[in-house]
């Protein structure tokens, strides 16, 4: 007697027939059951890529889903599980210009941020400092005052500037820089609310050939604290406005020539490192400062179509110089067109991405992978610097509830 026929009918696997699918049982009771706890459903939401488009997405599956979503408690949950945040794009020279690094359906308009309600010119490069951790900053030359702005919200903070300050240094606006960053490192730096945890806001000037000096303000005490200076003259701040870096406690400013201004917030000091000998090259946008890992220090100078990159190390007396390393990436051939020149316009230090600009546009160039990316087509180069600005775009999950 066939095997198969012993088995009662409801009883055991049913039997098999070759021209047949083989039936199974129903997935969507087990499943339902498991998301019908929401522990569980939050563990899996929690865990979906950070992009712009994928919580709204969700969140229109049905009501619940769009109640858990909505939820301010899951949203820091999402920040937290993920860290990092997506690159949403770059702001181009001023806070009213940006360009989408994300295609559809993540691309974010420009549209969709809220400028500051202060009145800076923001059509002018000279206004637009940079952004980091979900802050942006600019300067106001005219009130002596800074802007503190999260592009999302549209909220913004005064911040004049500091006393001490030699006035007649104010109306050198080629000599000034600033940079804001979020000094609360849990969940990456990004809380969402940028302005509910506390900020450091570092401001930089430096007449040509005068020692520089710096100062940092905190948003906790809201007081300046005091006016550090470099014990070396510097040749003056860089015209292009071009975005700090921050390398571990250090924040590091490319100023004209190369050379490299560093105030380190561990040791309260304001020091400047020269540029490697072997490069006499004056022009700004041949340099580009680097985040090496480790939380070191890189350099990266473009010649002839070809990045050297340097690095900071100790040697074996302990004295920290510049190290050439054997990488070198080639420009030529990687972009669709001949390009007789290059320029670095931005950095994005979270991701070791250089922004290029060349006759047919901006690149995006990945140090590590060499991966590059056109970004903007155009047929000339653009000067304009290019700001990244990572955050997490969650503004589609408030219409879940409704």
């Amino acid at each position: 007697m066939d095997a198969a026929a012993e088995v009662p009918q409801g009883q055991g696997s049913p039997r098999v027939d070759r021209k047949r699918r083989r039936r199974s049982v129903p997935l969507a009771g087990p499943v339902s059951k498991v998301l019908g706890y929401d522990n569980l459903l939050i563990e899996i939401l929690v865990r979906v890529p950070p992009k712009p488009s994928s919580l709204p997405h969700a969140c229109v599956v049905c009501k619940r889903w769009g109640s858990i979503l909505s939820d301010p408690q899951f949203l820091k949950r999402f920040r937290k599980h993920h860290q990092k945040p997506p690159l949403l794009g770059f702001f181009r020279g001023y806070a009213k210009n940006f360009i989408p690094a994300m295609d559809s359906p993540d691309r974010i308009p420009a549209a969709r941020f809220s400028l500051p309600k202060s009145s800076i010119p923001y059509h002018t490069d000279e206004a637009y400092m940079g952004c980091r951790h979900g802050l942006s900053l600019l300067i106001n030359m005219h009130k002596h005052e800074t802007v503190v702005w999260d592009p999302l919200t549209g909220e913004e903070r005064i911040v004049a500037f500091p006393p001490g300050f030699n006035s007649t240094l104010m109306w050198s606006y080629s000599g000034w820089h600033g940079t804001v960053l979020c000094v609360n490192a849990e969940d990456g730096h990004v809380h969402g609310d940028c302005f509910s945890s506390p900020f450091k806001l570092v401001l930089v000037c430096a007449e040509y050939n005068t020692p520089a000096v710096c100062s940092v303000y905190d948003s906790a005490s809201d007081v300046w604290g005091d006016i550090f200076s470099t014990m070396t003259i510097t040749a003056g701040m860089s015209r292009l406005r071009r975005p700090s870096t921050l390398v571990g406690n250090a924040l590091c400013l490319l100023i004209s020539g190369g050379d490299v201004l560093v105030f380190d917030f561990e040791m309260q000091s304001l020091s400047l490192i020269e540029k490697p000998v072997e490069n006499h090259g004056t022009d700004d946008w041949y340099f580009q400062l680097l985040r090496m890992e480790n939380d070191g220090l890189g350099l990266a100078i473009l010649l002839d179509l070809t990045i050297k990159l340097w690095a900071r190390k100790s040697n074996c007396d302990g004295v920290f110089e510049w190290v050439l390393l054997q990488k070198t990436i080639p420009l030529e051939g990687m972009v669709p067109r001949r390009m007789d020149s290059a320029l670095f316009v931005g950095y994005d230090e979270d991701a070791n991405v250089i922004v290029l600009t060349t006759i047919t546009g901006n690149f995006t160039l990945q140090v590590d992978s060499m991966q590059i990316k056109h970004i903007v087509k155009r047929n000339n180069i653009c000067l304009d610097t290019f700001y990244p600005y990572r955050n997490f775009y969650t503004a589609g999950t408030k219409i879940c509830t409704v």
